[in-house]
């Protein structure tokens, strides 16, 4: 809840206001560019589990590579949803735009973000990821 206060108050502050700052502010939404410099801003402070943080590169011969990735490619498989074995659907309304509290909060425990390991709940036993 901190986190997401503080980006609305930060975006409020900016001296270049987009004419939709003001609807937003109302709502109470922040906008998505932000949400992505939150999510880079945790990774380069390693608060980020390294799972999350793999992506797959183009280069699949003669195997598959992976690389670390952004924070807006983070923030946008969490949204939007990713491929994969273990992939998962996306946790907000939109896949692009501002975001509220609540997909805040789903975008910080999804599985394709996972800050301070909030993905990994305990479950009869054994550690599973909160969006199965």
């Amino acid at each position: 809840r901190v986190l997401y206060d503080a980006m609305l108050v930060s975006s409020s502050n900016e001296d270049k206001m987009d004419p939709n700052d003001e609807q937003l502010k109302k709502n109470k939404l922040v906008p998505g560019k932000e949400v992505c410099q939150m999510i880079q801003h945790l990774q380069n402070t390693c608060q980020l589990v390294p799972d999350s943080q793999i992506v797959e590169t183009d280069s699949k011969i003669p195997y598959q590579t992976f690389r670390v990735g952004t924070g807006a490619e983070l923030t946008e498989r969490a949204r939007k949803g990713y491929g994969g074995k273990e992939g998962g659907e996306g946790v907000t309304k939109a896949g692009e735009g501002p975001v509220s509290l609540e997909e805040f909060h789903a975008i910080l425990k999804s599985r394709a973000v996972c800050a301070w390991g909030e993905c990994y709940v305990k479950k009869a036993g054994a550690m599973a990821t909160s969006d199965k």
